[in-house]
């Protein structure tokens, strides 16, 4: 059985580590002298394990056959250009603040719907 003194020591710890938060939005914010890195991605997926989500994103693009490189005779792939592993509590923050920010997309804009590719003209 718990003593009133072990459930006063959890609580007081409890309160101490959530007052320990940091408030990112006060820290200030520096980029490196030699810039930082950005890239493009119309393609993202995802891996992960018991402790970190890994995002990997690519861009399928179109390039020409090996044995016929011409504009007619290309075919689609996808080019990984970044991964991103992060812990399970920061994918969820990420999510939340997709979320937001998607809302407020469609809500100026319209539904975001699935796009289709057209077909080719003809030649």
């Amino acid at each position: 059985m718990e003593s009133e003194e072990t459930k006063g020591n959890a609580k007081a710890k409890a309160e101490a580590d959530a007052s320990s938060n940091v408030d990112l939005s006060k820290i200030p914010l520096e980029e490196p002298d030699d810039g930082i890195f950005a890239t493009y991605a119309n393609v993202v997926n995802m891996n992960w394990t018991l402790h970190d989500v890994r995002l990997r994103f690519a861009e399928l693009i179109q390039v020409p056959d090996e044995d016929r490189p011409t504009w007619e005779n290309q075919h689609g792939i996808l080019l990984e250009r970044a991964a991103v592993t992060m812990p399970w509590h920061q994918a969820k923050v990420l999510r939340d603040i997709l979320d937001g920010v998607i809302k407020n997309y469609e809500e100026i804009n319209g539904e975001l719907k699935k796009i289709k590719l057209p077909a080719r003209p003809p030649a």
